[in-house]
């Protein structure tokens, strides 16, 4: 199987390198030197791994031409670009790349039990390159979003709040919450963190996504008192990177004509949550 990845950049790079390990060979059509979606010349399934403000334009364009397309997160910029590529997308595998969701530790998280899940947080920050046309909503957000609506279903901020550290015209940072989750994100830190904390009522997960380890606490309140039990530590220790496994996904839907679990109604979601914020952000 052959593959077109367009875009050969930061990101580009290592999708490219990671389809390799997978035994798959690659058209590159690199946007920096000029190039552009005209120059495929086949019917190949496509990788867009352009800047976030292109996709929903080449989305569509692809998708009129009859690709198969995996588009790197987010799909479109709003809700409104999602429903109209959800219209176009007829027997086409689409899919978004929220990797999180394809992350081995992701269905290790979900079979520990806690019991019954009270809250989750999200934090990113000083994570990917400092964006000007866009804000950290579609830059970075889109992960965490997708995460929390994994183990909790679906979201709705209630509040929210937006910080401009610098002299850019979108907020540096951006944080939002609802009734059992809250969600923390920016560029502008001297501290890089990617870490989810999942609370339940018979224990704690704490996922350190930059560690790739899965932290089990089985903590509880006796006699108003909180007692800790030793926690176990499940350290990533597969055979393929996440992004390996979120590809390779990828290319068995198109194969077996089945579609992604993180297809357009997964961007759909995630849109209305970034959409909601937007709103009481006043963005």
């Amino acid at each position: 199987m052959k593959v077109n990845l367009v875009g050969a950049g930061y990101w580009g790079s290592k999708v490219d390198q990671s389809l390799q390990k997978l035994g798959i060979s690659t058209n590159i059509i690199d946007i920096k030197n000029g190039q552009t979606i005209d120059d495929i010349k086949n019917t190949d399934p496509v990788i867009l791994a352009t800047p976030l403000w292109q996709h929903y334009e080449q989305t569509v364009e692809l998708l009129t031409r009859g690709h198969d397309v995996y588009v790197e997160k987010p799909m479109a910029e709003t809700e409104e670009q999602l429903e109209h590529i959800a219209r176009i997308v007829d027997n086409h595998i689409l899919m978004v790349g929220h990797i999180f969701i394809h992350h081995p530790q992701m269905e290790k998280i979900k079979n520990i039990d806690i019991g019954e899940i009270i809250h989750v947080s999200s934090e990113r920050s000083n994570w990917g390159i400092y964006q000007t046309k866009t804000d950290p909503l579609l830059s970075l957000a889109v992960h965490d979003i997708s995460i929390v609506q994994e183990l909790l279903g679906t979201i709705r901020p209630s509040k929210a709040q937006a910080f401009h550290y610098t002299k850019q015209n979108q907020p540096d940072r951006v944080w939002f919450a609802g009734e059992n989750f809250d969600i923390d994100v920016t560029w502008y830190s001297p501290t890089r963190i990617r870490r989810t904390t999942v609370l339940g009522t018979k224990g704690q997960i704490v996922w350190n996504q930059d560690a790739n380890t899965v932290t089990h606490y089985r903590n509880s309140v006796e006699n108003n008192r909180s007692i800790a039990v030793t926690p176990t530590v499940y350290i990533y220790d597969y055979d393929k990177s996440p992004l390996e496994y979120e590809l390779e996904h990828f290319v068995n839907c198109v194969k077996t004509r089945t579609q992604a679990s993180t297809g357009v109604n997964s961007a759909l979601a995630v849109a209305d949550v970034i959409e909601h914020a937007k709103m009481l952000l006043q963005i």
